[in-house]
């Protein structure tokens, strides 16, 4: 990485080259080139930190990046093997680990996944242009497309897509089993012209999640087996559920025969839930001695009086906390955990099991707080009388804005909206309103760079940009905006945006803009001193990985295959030749 930083010396002798630098003579002349790991001129060279950024280094993104003199090394965390460059989940273990923040947090991806619901998936529809290439993290299939991938090769121009990926191998056998398998795409009569490893786990309920690295090409789409529709198990009784034992689902109990003669009082709150049952009656069920907690037993019981004496345990309303765990779909989020009841400290026999969860609608805030790694900019705002604000910004990829970009950048194509929203989290919002003053994208970080696009002034959106919309500004917690994505002329392929936002106090003005209708082209104030950022935004590139070259974006792709004869029209390219 370092064979261009060399100086040429004089003949007489190596001794100035540094100790970790190579010598090579030429002529009257040699010359010191630092050794690869080193940078520097030859005669003075220093260690390459490959940890210091994910560029310099090749370790897996969950794996923790050690420094040497010279090199590096890469060690995959708790419950993974692999030697670092590549790591892979242990058999059984249930859990997805993902950095936040600096540190590792662990969550059930049989909890935490995005749903995939489109029919088109199904291998029984025809080809189409869809490219999964921006498919990253764990993934459910529902609906009538089908609930699991094939096990089979699937030929060309199926699943809405030019070539089709499948399963190459079994799915898991036992409940909570994740195993590494390879998916393969069907090109040129080859049925793993394309390859990429995907993570696949088995759920309890009866489905499978999956876990994506986008594709390693374009057009190809994840696809689905039709004769895997319906439920894997019969209806089960409510003392069971459905789970994945030696390859075959089935209903098994989940819970004691005495816990239906339970009723545990549940409180789903903004910030806890309570769980709570009534202590004469774990009484009469012989609990003397009443041993209560959740998943994490740390999270204990206690004794508590109202109209009845209940016992009660609160787990804060979090993903990891107490051992909650989180699902969401397009409308809800909901957060479950499990109640252990046993008598006195021991357990041999007596101890019963209740799940619970509570369910909450989606919006703004709520998708951001339980995403695992939103794309996010927050700014501490302290307000005189009226104390302290938080003020976060973030992207989101659909208009309902509850499905936030996740990861270090958001990569979208030319033709996709972005969705944009600011929201107050923190702070009295009876008496503020949130206003976006100014908003604009520049190609660098740098909000001062002279190259900007003005997507709101003054409060105001850009008319002269059919694109933008503004739902909401000034008129309560929480501002929108949304748009096309672009990308600047010339050598820029990143987008940043900022937002200059400010707190309106509704009871001394009129907080809600008063924008004109055509041609905003009132100068911007850039005077307001709070400020959010987000980025970068990436324009999409689409590769193969037979050759490294960029392809028009949203261009169809048809195969004619092994139809010599056939005088089908054909639009766009093989990508074979891309």
């Amino acid at each position: 990485m370092n064979r261009f930083h060399f100086i040429l010396l004089a003949r007489e002798s190596c001794s100035d080259c540094h100790f970790h630098a190579t010598c090579e003579e030429h002529g009257d002349l040699h010359r010191c080139i630092c050794q690869d790991g080193f940078v520097g001129n030859g005669t003075n060279c220093s260690d390459i930190d490959e940890c210091s950024t994910h560029e310099l280094n090749h370790c897996h993104s969950l794996a923790t990046c050690i420094n040497h003199q010279g090199n590096y090394s890469c060690l995959c965390p708790k419950g993974y093997e692999g030697d670092g460059y590549h790591c892979k989940a242990m058999i059984n273990f249930a859990e997805e680990c993902v950095r936040l923040n600096g540190s590792r947090s662990c969550l059930d991806p049989c909890m935490t996944h995005t749903v995939l619901d489109q029919p088109w998936r199904s291998m029984s529809y025809g080809p189409g242009s869809n490219c999964d290439q921006d498919k990253i993290g764990w993934y459910r299939f529902i609906g009538r497309g089908g609930r699991r991938m094939p096990e089979t090769c699937v030929p060309v121009n199926k699943c809405n897509t030019a070539a089709t990926l499948w399963l190459n191998g079994a799915h898991p056998t036992n409940d909570n089993e994740i195993v590494s398998r390879t998916a393969c795409a069907d090109w040129n009569s080859n049925c793993c012209y394309w390859s990429i490893t995907v993570q696949v786990k088995a759920c309890p309920g009866g489905y499978y999640v999956y876990k994506f690295d986008g594709t390693p090409s374009c057009y190809l789409t994840y696809c689905t087996d039709p004769k895997f529709i319906e439920d894997p198990c019969p209806p089960c009784r409510t003392e069971e559920e459905c789970r994945l034992v030696e390859g075959k689902w089935g209903c098994y109990h989940s819970q004691e025969p005495g816990i239906l003669s339970l009723e545990p009082e549940l409180e789903c709150g903004a910030t806890e839930i309570k769980v709570s049952v009534e202590k004469d009656i774990l009484n009469e069920m012989g609990f003397q001695n009443v041993v209560m907690y959740l998943k994490d037993y740390k999270c204990a019981g206690f004794e508590e009086k109202k109209n009845k004496t209940m016992i009660s345990v609160v787990t804060p309303t979090q993903a990891g906390q107490c051992g909650t765990q989180l699902m969401k779909n397009e409308t809800h989020v909901i957060y479950s955990n499990t109640l252990y009841l046993a008598d006195r400290s021991i357990i041999r026999e007596n101890e019963i099991k209740i799940n619970f969860d509570c369910s909450y609608p989606l919006d703004m805030e709520i998708s951001l707080e339980t995403a695992v790694q939103p794309i996010v900019s927050s700014v501490n705002i302290s307000v005189g009388g009226a104390g302290e604000f938080i003020i976060k910004m973030a992207l989101y990829r659909d208009l309902n804005y509850t499905s936030p970009y996740e990861g270090l950048k958001a990569i979208l194509s030319t033709e996709a909206y972005l969705y944009v929203g600011v929201m107050i989290t923190s702070g009295d919002t009876a008496q503020f309103v949130l206003q976006m003053e100014n908003c604009f994208a520049t190609p660098t970080e740098n909000s001062s760079d002279p190259l900007k696009y003005y997507i709101i002034q003054n409060s105001c959106p850009n008319t002269q940009d059919s694109t933008i919309t503004m739902p909401e500004n000034g008129v309560g917690p929480q501002a929108k905006f949304s748009l096309q994505v672009f990308k600047f002329v010339g050598n820029h392929n990143l987008v940043y945006l900022h937002c200059e936002i400010q707190l309106c106090d509704t009871r001394t003005k009129a907080c809600k803009p008063s924008c004109p209708r055509v041609g905003n082209r009132r100068a911007a104030n850039v005077d307001t001193g709070y400020a959010l950022h987000l980025g970068p935004i990436a324009r999409k590139v689409i590769t193969t990985n037979k050759k490294d070259v960029k392809v028009r974006e949203r261009e169809p792709v048809y195969e004619t295959n092994s139809c010599k004869n056939c005088k089908r029209k054909r639009k766009g390219k093989n990508p074979t030749s891309l």
